[in-house]
């Protein structure tokens, strides 16, 4: 969906740079001028005022702009493509005019991309920005990675001197980076923010608060909480506004306090956070982050099931909230709640209908197939993403579930071995809530076995505690099944079993392969672990 707002290509903070000779130094009266410039021809006056004010113009005063710009004839206009790519993000919030905005998108584009000498080299990187921006507003993100790089490019290559010439660059870099972030390319978009940080640092200008707002988010959602709060600390700084701080701009800044209290298990300070945005999060890009935090706070407070029909309502406020990505992006939390709410069949079923292929869809799988007591079927599913490359949020999920499934089992060289990396990490990052997202018998377990290998510390000062229904699955065995389950307790051998039983090895064989099928294993020590914890064999051996 195309956004009704231009929150998501303006940031909103009021900023003025002195300007050249004959133009306003002010804003409002930069749109005061603009329709006389017009009206006279003097159409560079008017594309250097666009440029100078570009960010400041889209955040208060585009249907002023739209009806002024609206004046210039249409073969004038594909001679100023800057003009003419205002012109069109104008008209993109307008209902019913979108397909005049996409008009002169296209128009402002082919000049940018022309190479054509006669358009400044500042203009070019506007319009390749702005582009980007169009690009994931309609819901195809990946195709505005290349202008978002294109315009970085542009901005590298320019001197000191030209780069004067931009207004509000940290801006630039921001759009330019939320960009790549949503197009897929995480560290091109942390580049980004950190040039447009540097920017704003360097000349001591507010108007960089949007990339140090995404530094801050992106590192607390991948779970690098220490350097999220350094992000945190600096923008606490009083060079940044409470507005900044609570607009579009700060979106992400207040994801990071949300989530760095969340690992503290204090959902009360996240909610707080979360509500501290003055911005309806149903009308702007991030309307999916802000969910899903939004169902966390409210899964850590003991109220998954209304975590899951807020997100769902959010969900269903907007057109794109059905499409195959939404749905990928938001199928993990939503199995999470269903898991809390004790509904493991529902949260199977959401993974397998909308998950995209990936780590997060593994391990999303792999906890449905801990809470379902299928241990060798959760380890499973984490060794097919053995050795990916993932943030340390992603390990630590899937290593609190691997330990998990491994101490329901005898206790092994490897589960002693994963617990104790597990811990490490742990107090390497600052992470704690993937300890929640297991069960309460197994979080019980991995309890005792940390503290036991001495990381005690992690549960210091926190109410950490399982946030997961438990469950008890029904018995799923044949009464022959049991019988088979019971004996492979006092035998390693299917030839043991069938002398007990009086009947063939190959129909031991055959049963043992139907019960291990049914418990989601894969040997004899997991089959007897399942069968323990889910009191399969409890009147037999009682």
């Amino acid at each position: 969906m195309v956004s009704d707002r231009h929150d998501d290509l303006a940031d909103d903070v009021d900023v003025h740079r002195g300007s050249g000779p004959g133009l306003p130094d002010e804003v409002d009266d930069a749109v005061a001028a603009l329709p006389s410039l017009i009206s006279r021809g003097d159409l560079a006056a008017a594309n250097a005022l666009v440029r100078r004010f570009w960010f400041e113009l889209l955040r208060s005063h585009g249907d002023e702009l739209r009806v002024a710009l609206d004046a210039i004839p249409a073969a004038a206009l594909r001679d100023h493509p800057l003009l003419t790519m205002m012109l069109g993000i104008c008209y993109n919030g307008v209902p019913h005019k979108r397909a005049r905005a996409l008009r002169y998108f296209a128009t402002a584009v082919r000049a940018a991309r022309s190479g054509r000498p006669a358009l400044d080299a500042v203009d070019r990187a506007l319009i390749l920005v702005s582009e980007s921006a169009v690009y994931r507003l309609v819901g195809r993100p990946a195709r505005g990675v290349k202008p978002a790089h294109s315009a970085i490019r542009i901005l590298d290559g320019m001197s000191s001197a030209e780069l004067e010439a931009v207004s509000s660059l940290p801006r630039v870099y921001s759009q330019a980076g939320v960009s790549l972030y949503y197009g897929g390319d995480l560290n091109g978009a942390l580049a980004a923010f950190e040039s447009g940080l540097a920017e704003s640092m360097d000349k001591r200008s507010s108007d960089g608060f949007g990339n140090l707002a995404m530094l801050a988010g992106i590192r607390a959602l991948r779970g690098e909480l220490h350097e999220a709060r350094v992000y945190i600390e600096l923008a606490h700084s009083p060079e940044w506004s409470d507005d900044q701080r609570s607009m579009y701009t700060g979106t992400f800044y207040r994801i990071a306090e949300a989530i760095s209290a969340l690992e503290e298990f204090d959902p009360v300070a996240a909610r707080a956070h979360l509500s501290a945005m003055v911005n309806d999060p149903r009308t702007i890009e991030h309307w999916i982050t802000i969910a899903t935090t939004e169902a966390l706070a409210a899964l850590l407070s003991g109220r998954p099931g209304e975590g899951l029909s807020r997100l769902d309502a959010v969900a269903g406020s907007r057109s794109e909230g059905r499409s195959a990505a939404a749905r990928g992006r938001l199928s993990a939390t939503r199995a999470l709640l269903q898991l809390a709410l004790g509904a493991r069949d529902a949260a199977g079923v959401i993974l397998h209908r909308d998950a995209s292929p990936g780590p997060d869809r593994h391990i999303a799988q792999a906890r449905v197939e801990l809470v379902a007591g299928r241990s060798g079927s959760a380890l499973r599913e984490l060794g097919k993403i053995a050795g990916d490359d993932l943030p340390p949020r992603a390990v630590a999920e899937a290593m609190t579930i691997e330990a998990a499934a491994l101490l329901r089992l005898p206790s092994s060289v490897r589960s002693t071995g994963v617990v104790e990396h597990l811990g490490s990490l742990l107090e390497h990052t600052g992470l704690r809530m993937p300890l929640a997202l297991v069960p309460p018998a197994d979080f019980g377990r991995l309890r005792a076995a940390l503290v036991e290998q001495g990381f005690g510390g992690v549960f210091e000062g926190r109410d950490i505690r399982s946030v997961l229904a438990e469950t008890t699955p029904a018995t799923i065995l044949s009464e022959r099944e049991q019988v088979v389950l019971a004996a492979l307790l006092r035998h390693s051998s299917p030839t043991g079993i069938a002398a007990e039983l009086v009947v063939s090895v190959n129909t031991v064989k055959t049963q043992l392969r139907s019960i291990y099928r049914k418990l989601g294993v894969s040997s004899r020590d997991e089959a007897i672990a399942v069968a323990l914890d889910r009191h399969l064999l409890a009147d037999r051996d009682g």
